[in-house]
């Protein structure tokens, strides 16, 4: 017998998804961190690595922003958790979620706030948006690691996110290798 999928099936799957292309993005900065050509880099190289760091800085915090969205037809943590209702979750993880949706809320407002809205999106007139990478970093891992923990509680099992590179190399474990590189 097949399956039927409902709304909130779908808002979960498609949320996998932004969530996996949230960590291989996490884990190709932190890797491009490391610096492993710096020793061969010419200023100019270091330069652009600089720049491309940044820039995954800033679809980091709006691919963070973006599960946050509440308005009708976007897919987000706040309508997953408003089809789970609509399909009947207990009280008690109604409220479990609630919580945790609220978390997550006010964890990526600081970002929103902060670096998005004032560096990336709704960018004031006279503000600079020279590359801060350097100077002033984008604390994202704890927000990341909320949105994780969520998306698991959401569906109520513990999410495995693979990274698969080729054919021919192993798939990477991104859990494991965040957590790892994370020191957590």
């Amino acid at each position: 017998m097949a399956r039927i999928f409902t709304d909130a099936d779908v808002l979960l799957d498609g949320l996998r998804d932004d969530v996996l292309w949230l960590l291989i993005l996490i884990f190709s900065y932190r890797q491009r961190t490391l610096l492993p050509n710096l020793s061969t880099m010419s200023r100019e190289d270091l330069v652009v690595e600089f720049v491309l760091l940044d820039s995954a800085v800033r679809d980091i915090v709006t691919r963070l922003a973006a599960l946050d969205g509440e308005e009708k037809g976007v897919r987000s943590f706040q309508t997953a958790f408003s089809a789970l209702k609509r399909e009947g979750l207990t009280a008690d993880r109604t409220e479990k979620l609630k919580a945790e949706v609220k978390a997550y809320r006010s964890a990526v407002n600081g970002l929103k706030v902060e670096h998005r809205n004032k560096y990336i999106a709704h960018v004031q007139e006279l503000a600079s948006v020279i590359p801060k990478i350097l100077d002033r970093p984008v604390h994202f891992e704890e927000c990341a690691s909320i949105a994780v923990n969520l998306l698991d509680n959401m569906c109520g099992r513990q999410i495995e996110y693979f990274f698969r590179v080729g054919s021919v190399e192993q798939p990477i474990d991104l859990r494991r290798r965040l957590s790892e590189t994370s020191g957590s």
